[in-house]
C-alpha cells in the first residue's frame, strides 16, 4: 500500500526523493521515501513558501495523491482550542467537522456525485492515530470547525462556534472532502497550538510556532507508528465512496 502524508504548518519537507507530479491543477512537489516496506509520499500542504490556508492547492494535492496510487492519507495541522479541557500542546483528532468556508469542495462539476460524509474520516486510521498519540501525550477527540482565514476569528465568532465544535482551524476543508471523493482513506492529526480568540490575552504567531516546533518529533513518532499499523488490505468503506455517491 502507498501512503500519503500531508504536512501542515511546521512540516514543510521530509527526507526523500523530490518528485514533481503533473496535475490538472498544476505541478505538485512530493517527497518519496520508504518506511516499513511501504512507499510514502509526503506533500507540504502550504508548499515551500507557506501560502495561506485560503490559497492552498487542495485540488492539486489530492489529485497528485490519487494519481500516484496513494490509498491512505495521514494529514497534520495546527488548531485553536475552543474548550479549556483541550489544552495547548495536546493532540486533537477530529471525528467530524463543520465547514464555514466559502471554498468549492468537489472534483465533480459535470456529474452528480453525492459523497456520504456521515463519517468523514477513515475509522481504521483514526483509531490507530488515537492509540499512538495517547502513548505520546494528552489526546482529545472532537469536532473541527473550518474557517476561511487568513485572519483569525473574532471573540464573538468563537463564542458562537464553541457551542457546536471543539477546535478551530483553516485547512481541513475541502481537503477531507476531496480525499473522500477520490476514494482515499483520510484521517487528521492536529496539534493544539493556542486557545481561540477571547480565551487568552493575545494570539501570538511566535508562540504558535514554538508549540508546533516542540511537538514536531512527537508527531513524526506518531505517524511512524501509524504507518506500521495501517492494514495492507483496506478494511473500511472509504474506497467505495465515489461509486456509492453516484446517482
Amino acid at each position: 500500500m502507498k501512503i500519503g502524508i500531508i504536512g501542515g504548518t511546521g512540516f514543510y519537507e521530509m527526507e526523500g526523493e523530490e518528485i514533481e507530479i503533473e496535475t490538472k491543477h498544476g505541478k505538485i512537489l512530493t517527497y518519496y521515501f520508504e518506511k516499513h516496506n511501504r512507499g510514502i509520499f509526503f506533500i507540504p500542504r502550504h508548499g515551500k513558501k507557506h501560502v495561506p490556508a485560503h490559497a492552498v492547492n487542495y485540488y492539486g494535492n489530492i489529485e497528485a495523491m490519487k494519481k500516484i496510487g496513494v490509498e491512505a492519507i495521514i494529514a497534520t495541522s495546527t488548531v485553536g482550542s475552543m474548550r479549556e479541557e483541550i489544552k495547548v500542546g495536546s493532540f486533537f483528532i477530529p471525528y467530524d467537522f463543520i465547514d464555514f468556508t466559502k471554498r468549492k469542495s468537489t472534483f465533480y462539476d459535470n456529474v452528480a456525485i453525492h459523497i456520504d460524509m456521515t463519517f468523514p474520516f477513515c475509522p481504521v486510521i483514526r483509531e490507530i492515530l488515537i492509540e499512538n498519540s495517547l502513548k505520546i501525550g494528552e489526546t482529545k477527540e472532537g469536532i473541527y470547525v473550518v474557517t476561511e482565514g487568513p485572519r483569525l476569528e473574532t471573540k464573538a465568532e468563537i463564542n458562537m462556534l464553541k457551542n457546536f465544535a471543539h477546535a478551530v482551524g483553516m485547512t481541513l476543508s475541502p481537503e477531507v472532502v476531496l480525499a473522500k471523493e477520490a476514494g482515499i482513506c483520510y484521517a487528521s492529526l492536529c496539534i493544539v497550538s493556542n486557545y481561540a480568540s477571547g480565551m487568552q490575552e493575545k494570539l501570538d504567531a511566535k508562540e504558535i510556532k514554538k508549540i508546533y516546533e516542540e511537538k514536531r518529533e512527537d508527531v513524526i513518532k506518531i505517524i511512524d507508528e501509524t504507518i506500521l499499523r495501517i492494514p495492507e488490505k483496506r478494511q473500511c468503506r472509504c474506497k467505495n465512496a465515489p461509486e456509492s455517491g453516484k446517482l
